[in-house]
């Protein structure tokens, strides 16, 4: 009997069993974001930023560390975000050989220096950290739970029939590596959200494909944004369709910089990374979120971006 509770949680949560199949022929994606308790999910982000934290090589440098925060809490409060719980926080990674950023449930998103390196001005990271918020409030991180561990085990989670249920999976997450695969469409969701809390914080929307179209132009070259190529669809399609996205809402301005002083939180960052010449340069070892080895991107102002 107790097997059958997940089917009728589903059908009581939803508007009948037909709808169920139909969702289900979608996949179970949608269906891990209706039976992850944001509560749990808020429990789960926890555990997992507290792993990374462990983990990963923080980055010591509190002038750094406010500043992205500064930005980032912009975005944030952008996004008018006030679900019970959800507390964003911004936290740098000292990895310059890795141009990316992540997003945990529940709000804690994880940038690495080699993004803000490759960042040519603020609003070009803010643009990024749009993008890693809209992640968030959209939940697909609970979306590519439902995919990734099935219905089953997210209903024992939604009934409570599996107390220790939740650090099972944050433990199953931590082996795989932190950055989820997302689908294409949650990748494009979250490309929209972030263009609209970027606009809405007052950053120049064009920075979002400017980034994008910039990490296009390097994919050929240095191997450090190998890792952004494995985590996302191709940034020059997203260019394009966040071109023609600002074009539609009549090309809106807004400014590249709010918090300031970008140049030269960027300018201490490449004082910390090993000298590199071009593509050339010291190896790393790779990060456990699934970043590669990679030469140190070259401290010049144009970039070699990420996420």
């Amino acid at each position: 009997m107790r097997r059958s509770l997940p089917l009728l949680f589903l059908c009581a949560g939803l508007a009948g069993c037909a709808n169920v199949n139909q969702t289900l022929d979608k996949g179970t994606g949608a269906l891990g974001e209706l039976l992850l308790p944001l509560a749990e999910e808020v429990q789960l982000g926890h555990q997992l930023a507290a792993d990374v934290n462990k983990q990963e090589k923080v980055l010591d440098d509190p002038e750094v560390q406010a500043y992205v925060n500064q930005v980032g809490q912009r975005i944030a409060k952008a996004s008018k975000d006030k679900r019970k719980g959800i507390k964003y926080t911004f936290t740098v990674i000292d990895q310059p050989q890795v141009i990316n950023a992540f997003a945990l449930p529940g709000g804690h998103i994880y940038v690495y220096s080699g993004l803000i390196i490759a960042s040519r001005n603020e609003a070009e990271l803010a643009a990024v950290l749009g993008h890693e918020v809209g992640h968030v409030t959209s939940r697909h991180a609970a979306q590519s739970l439902g995919t990734a561990y099935g219905l089953e085990a997210l209903s024992a989670v939604a009934l409570g029939e599996q107390p220790g249920a939740v650090a099972q999976i944050a433990a199953g997450i931590a082996a795989q590596g932190y950055m989820s695969r997302h689908s294409r469409d949650a990748e494009r969701e979250a490309d929209t959200k972030g263009l609209q809390y970027l606009m809405a914080a007052g950053y120049d929307p064009k920075a979002m494909p400017r980034f994008f179209e910039e990490l296009a132009r390097h994919s050929g070259g240095s191997n450090a944004i190998a890792d952004f190529f494995a985590s996302h669809p191709n940034p020059g399609e997203r260019s394009k369709v966040l071109s023609r996205s600002i074009q539609q809402k009549g090309n809106p301005s807004g400014a590249t910089a709010l918090v300031g002083d970008f140049e030269r939180i960027k300018a201490r960052l490449q004082g910390k990374a090993a000298p590199a010449s071009s593509s050339a340069g010291s190896s790393s070892k790779p990060a456990s979120s699934g970043g590669t080895s990679a030469p140190s991107p070259a401290p010049a102002p144009a970039p070699a971006p990420s996420r």
